[in-house]
């Protein structure tokens, strides 16, 4: 694989600093508050520079949820690919759910606190490629489901991709009281992975 041209590679760079500046920004003072010049504030740039990349803060906010959901499928899909086993892989992707959340706390707790359950109320819809990512993600959660249902952990019954979804809504129920309660709390997110496996695989009927 070629390595990128010099001119392209300075581009990502800059383009990478901004993000992490914006992460560090709309943490300390949520979507509202922050401004394009407190983001090049905080990446050493002008504000010009800024908006070279990004036409304003919403498109630059779209850009970095896109990069954070991204990412979190990226380690979650690595943490899947090494794990043996329908059961295994759906622990894996509950822990490396929590250990993603829990690593970057600062940015969704903004991201939840100001989108809500849903995640999406900053003006506008999640760009169509942030979309299209979860989509093609939950297909690739429903074929865990299936191989789980093969191995007899799963009802056979039960649809796969809705399954999915709600294996995805327990998981995330656990996640944003956490992060908006995390100040006063010494828990950690990922402690709690066992208590979703039991609960998804379980219920909470008495057996």
């Amino acid at each position: 694989m070629n390595p990128l041209p010099r001119k392209a590679r300075d581009r990502l760079l800059r383009r990478t600093d901004i993000l992490n500046a914006a992460t560090r920004v709309f943490a300390e003072k949520g979507y509202h508050k922050a401004t394009m010049s407190d983001i090049a504030r905080q990446a050493e740039y002008a504000v010009g520079t800024i908006y070279l990349y990004f036409k304003d803060k919403q498109a630059l906010y779209l850009a970095l949820t896109e990069e954070k959901i991204g990412e979190l499928i990226r380690r979650i899909k690595e943490r899947i690919e090494n794990a043996h086993g329908a059961l295994e892989k759906i622990k894996a992707l509950i822990e490396g759910e929590f250990a993603y959340f829990e690593e970057n706390e600062d940015f969704f707790r903004i991201y939840f606190s100001e989108g809500g359950m849903d995640g999406w109320a900053i003006k506008d819809k999640p760009s169509l490629k942030t979309v299209e990512k979860i989509m093609k993600f939950l297909d690739y959660l429903s074929d865990i489901i299936k191989n789980a249902q093969a191995e007899n952990i799963i009802q056979k019954e039960l649809d796969p991709k809705r399954t999915a979804h709600l294996l995805g809504s327990m998981i995330k129920s656990v996640i944003v009281p956490w992060l908006k309660d995390r100040p006063s709390k010494t828990e950690s997110l990922k402690g709690l992975s066992g208590f979703i496996l039991n609960a998804f695989l379980n219920g909470t009927a008495v057996k």
